[in-house]
Order: structure tokens, then sequence, then C-alpha cells
């Protein structure tokens, strides 16, 4: 690829590893013949990758979560904002605190408890669910991959490891298992991340060689001309108002802008667009394009066609090419049917009007008899393949029984009940940080030996609500309802609201 840049009245092709000039790295090199040196090399260049305070790389060590989410914000270039989600091991001021902010308000590492565990080696399912949710990988149709310990990953990473398995970014070991929960090395993710993002743009200028693979665009004033890229490519949120143009380019795959005043001409598959900078889509056609936000500025113009204007936000248009089917997100493609728990091993409905999922204790309590313990959650809809979303990168597949305790993990339910339970309350919230309560206390106080039991979970509403009243004068909030997403590939999501109600 070529960068063709104005300095001092000349024209400078910058050309190194086909994607642009790299930095020397700035400490020992510990990692001299290793396997994974080159990408390393590429990967601490780019200043996404670095060393330790003693200089060393150290390739071999596991790679931890912090240092993971550090991984993703460098790539994709987060906009810094004020985090969603507060963890009770993350200092302001570190190192990693901004990284860990920018993931966590994003939903793209598993952390469904009030600790991040920064320090912690990252798993080998964490790392995938973290990088598939990054790059927007979603497993497809094609045969199932199948692995020795296939039933030890978990649910919530089971699509994750499936789509980076298909496309071969990831694979298993020799003896056929995938070690789930094993350490993943900083080397591996480091090659993972180059297998990924063979193409990364952090210069302005224009470009006009073919790519293979995937290009992460970091930088304004950038143009891709007469180009054909086989892969997807990703506009970061730093471009913020800078300019993107693409002329008579060619993607075969998707793009997602995040960021820029970006204008495009040629032919496309599919735009993602999550920015509310103008875009511009001068001439030439694409499959599909994808509006995530209310965007004020999106043009059509006359000698354009896109087959089908998918649009998830208010956003307004100008169109004067020709849109052959639109949708809105007015129009579900998901239908939620029916709800219900599992009580000794039967299903028993609940309520369910229209999006939300009602969950009646005193209902179902009058509904069983004898052994009461709810064993499993199910929301069934008219499709396969739909899943709700959690708030902390967990999901829950529609369709199948989930444990209570996997569908707190997935949904964050506990969590969430605690923090409504405390939002208006300054005494009680007061109370709950002192002793420490978290969403893992709370799921193990509403238990019984391990399940949710009706009988039990009311009574111990009643007993903590009895010492709440004792302590602060307030009362427990008889109903908890929680937002989710509803997620169908790649159709615009729609929001439901599962409300579980003690009294």
């Amino acid at each position: 690829m070529k960068l063709m840049k104005k300095n001092r009245s000349k024209w400078i092709a910058l050309s190194v590893l086909g994607t642009m000039l790299m930095a020397q790295t700035v400490w020992a090199k510990d990692y001299e013949g290793h396997w994974a040196a080159t990408a390393i090399d590429k990967w601490s260049g780019y200043g996404i990758v670095k060393g330790m305070e003693n200089g060393d790389f150290k390739p071999n060590a596991p790679v931890t979560r912090a240092e993971l989410a550090t991984f993703l914000n460098r790539t994709f270039q987060y906009t810094p904002g004020e985090s969603i989600r507060k963890y009770e091991d993350v200092e302001a001021g570190k190192w990693y605190t901004e990284a860990i902010g920018a993931v966590a308000n994003r939903g793209l590492m598993y952390t469904p408890g009030a600790k991040f565990e920064p320090s912690k080696p990252a798993t080998r399912e964490e790392v995938a669910y973290a990088i598939a949710k990054a790059y927007d990988m979603q497993a497809t149709g094609e045969a199932t991959v199948t692995f020795t310990d296939a039933k030890e990953i978990a649910v919530w990473a089971q699509d994750a490891v499936q789509a980076l398995v298909q496309k071969g970014y990831i694979k298993g070991n020799p003896d056929g298992s995938f070690k789930p929960q094993a350490n993943i090395t900083r080397a591996e993710v480091v090659t993972i991340l180059e297998n990924l993002t063979p193409h990364m743009i952090k210069e302005a200028g224009t470009y006009t060689d073919h790519l293979e693979g995937n290009v992460v665009i970091q930088a304004a004033d950038v143009i891709l001309k007469d180009v054909v890229i086989n892969g997807n490519v990703y506009l970061s949120e730093s471009i913020g108002e800078g300019k993107v143009r693409f002329d008579n380019v060619t993607v075969n795959g998707s793009i997602y802008v995040q960021g820029g005043k970006v204008t495009l001409s040629g032919t496309y598959d599919t735009v993602h667009l999550a920015s509310v900078a103008p875009f511009d889509f001068t001439k030439g056609a694409m499959k599909k394009l994808v509006v995530t936000a209310p965007n004020e500025h999106v043009r059509l113009r006359e000698k354009t066609v896109t087959d089908y204007l998918l649009i998830a936000a208010d956003a307004k248009f100008t169109i004067e090419g020709v849109v052959k089917e639109t949708s809105n997100a007015k129009a579900d493609p998901v239908v939620i049917e029916e709800a219900g728990v599992f009580i000794g091993g039967n299903f028993v409905p609940v309520e369910v009007v229209g999006r939300e999922v009602v969950i009646n204790l005193k209902d179902l309590a009058g509904q069983v008899s004898g052994f009461d313990g709810m064993e499993s959650l199910m929301i069934s809809t008219n499709v396969a393949g739909a899943y709700i979303e959690g708030p902390f990168g967990g999901a829950m597949r529609t369709n199948e029984p989930y444990t209570f305790r996997m569908a707190d993990a997935a949904l964050g339910i506990f969590e969430e009940m605690l923090s409504q339970v405390t939002a208006n309350n300054s005494e009680l919230k007061d109370i709950a940080e002192a002793v420490g309560v978290s969403s893992d206390t709370v799921y193990a106080m509403l238990a019984d030996d391990g399940v949710i039991s009706i009988r039990h979970m009311r009574s111990q509403f009643a007993n903590v609500n009895s010492m709440v009243r004792q302590y602060t004068g307030g009362s427990l909030p008889t109903e908890y309802s929680f937002k989710r997403q509803l997620r169908f590939g790649q159709e615009a999501p729609i929001t439901i609201t599962i409300r579980l109600e003690v009294e």
C-alpha cells in the first residue's frame, strides 16, 4: 500500500509491512527468535502492545484482563467517557482505568460481578468473547466446530468461540480440546490480533493498493482510491469529525463507521453507521445500510443504490438514489412467544405481555406445591438464534433453558436488583458497601442449597425487608424491572423488559 504525504513540498512514499511506518520498539527484545516475534514487532510499533517496566515484553506470560482491555482499546481507539459501570477493584488514574471503562461501556468483556479483576489472567474463552465482540464476529450456520471439552465452554462464550474457530482465528489443542478456562499468553493474543487485523492505518494520506484481510483506520484525512478490500473495515471513534473518503472502492466485507465524516463511492456489502458525523454515499451500490446512531446527516445521492436500509435509530435521511427495501426498528423481527420457569422438571408459564416478561413469585407459588425450586428459565421467540444481551457482556439465548445462576450471570439480574434497592436510599447503599454486598451475596442469600426456591426467596425478602425498615426506615421495592436488548442476527434490536414481582 502506498501512502502519499506532503512534507516540505515533497511526496514521500511510506510503506512498512504493507500498511504504515512503525516506530522502533523501546524495550529489550526478550522475544528474539520467538515464533510471534514478527507480530510483536509490528503491534508494538503500532503502540498497541507494550513491554514491562523493566524493558521485557514477556511473550509467554499470561495476558491479564487489564492488558486485554487495553489492547482492544488501543486497537479501536474508543472515545474516552465516564464509565457507566464501576468496579470495586478498579482505581481511578491507573494505567488500565480508561481502557476498562471503555470496554465495560461497550459490553466487550464478560464481567458479571462487582469486580473486574484486572490482574487476573484472562482465560481462553474470555479472550475469544472479547475479541469476537470487538470485531462484531458471529457464528454462521456452517458445520458446528466440536472440541473434546466443548461442554466446558461457558454458555456466554460458546458463540464467540464458534465464530473465531469457524474463521480460523483460533484453534484447539493437538488433543482436540479447547481448554476454555486455561490461560492464554501475550504472544498468542498479539498473534490473534495480527491475524484479525493485518492492516492498520494510522497516518493521513492516500492509499491505492488492494488489501487482503481486515483494516482498522485510526487517522483522519485518509483516502482509499481504486482499492479492493477483501475483509472488514473499521473506522475508529478517534477519527471524530475528521474526513475519510473511499473513491471507487470495493469492500467484500462490512464497514463499521464509528467515527469520521465519511464519503463513499464504489461497491459494498454492509455498511454499519454508528456515528453521528455526516455520511455521504455518492455513487455505487451497497447491499445493506444499517444505521444505529441518531444521525441527522445521512445522504444517498442520485447515482446510488442500496438493497436494504435498516433504520435502528432516529436518523434523518436525504435519499436521491434507489432504496429497494427499507426496515425500521418499529417493525420487530423477533417476537416473544412465551416464557416460563422449570420447576421439578415441569415448564410453568409466566406472563408475557408484548415485550414484557413478568415473573410473579406470588402467582408462581400458587401454581406449584411441594418442591418449588425454580431450576431454570426459558424465554421462547418465533426465531432460532435470537439472544438477549446483558449489560456487562453476557448473553442469554432464547428457546433454551438457563439455570437461574446462568441467567443471572448472563443478564446481570441480581446485580441490577442490588443497584435498584440502593439507588434511592443512601443509608442503605452505605451499609451495603460497608459489608461488601454484591450480586454473588444476593444470589447466595436468595438461593436454597444452590436453587432459587419461591418459598425461600419470598421468606428471605420478608426478613431482609424487616431489617431494612428497622435500620433505615425504608422498604425494599416489591418489583424490579430490567431493560434488555433482544437481538437476532444483524437485525435491529428490540428492547424487552424482564419484570420480577416479589409480592
